[in-house]
């Protein structure tokens, strides 16, 4: 079995001495926005990671990326970090980029409206099963739970 190196090491060698890669330079940058745009890309990217990513970028080098990046890419990102929000279907690419932007600055995303239909359809709870009552004091429900080969139910022969 090899043994794997360590990517953030060799990474943080090439940032201190770029001179020494000098040939690689646009593979690197390449790359870079690359690592980037895979995590900004990520299906559990929660908000706050968002917010981090920008302030250790910082905000130049962040919109650089976000340039770099399609308007379908900007859009799925929108789309999974403010849900909620009425304008997502309607609104232009140049409006997405500058929503990622500001929810990336510190804007807040919009809240679920009030009377939708997720607070509407609450989870019941499951109906408690027999089995699992005390001796004796288990309660029929009205429920038939059985499947007809539990029961025993046989199909009739022709004939």
């Amino acid at each position: 079995m090899a043994l794997d190196i360590d990517g953030y090491a060799v990474l943080g060698a090439i940032a201190t001495v770029p001179e020494v890669f000098a040939e690689i330079r646009p593979d690197i940058a390449r790359t870079a926005r690359a690592l980037v745009v895979k995590q900004l890309k990520h299906r559990a990217l929660p908000l706050a990671r968002l917010r981090l990513i920008r302030r250790t970028l910082g905000a130049e080098t962040f919109a650089l990326v976000l340039d770099g990046m399609t308007d379908v890419e900007i859009k799925a990102i929108v789309a999974r970090l403010d849900r909620h929000n009425a304008t997502l279907k309607t609104a232009s690419s140049a409006w997405h980029r500058t929503w990622l932007e500001g929810l990336a600055n510190a804007d807040e995303p919009s809240a679920a409206p009030k009377g939708s239909r997720a607070k509407a359809v609450a989870k019941k709870p499951a109906p408690q099963r027999a089995l699992g009552k005390r001796p004796f004091a288990a309660t029929w429900d009205g429920k038939d739970r059985d499947t007809a080969a539990a029961k025993g139910g046989k199909k009739k022969k022709k004939g």
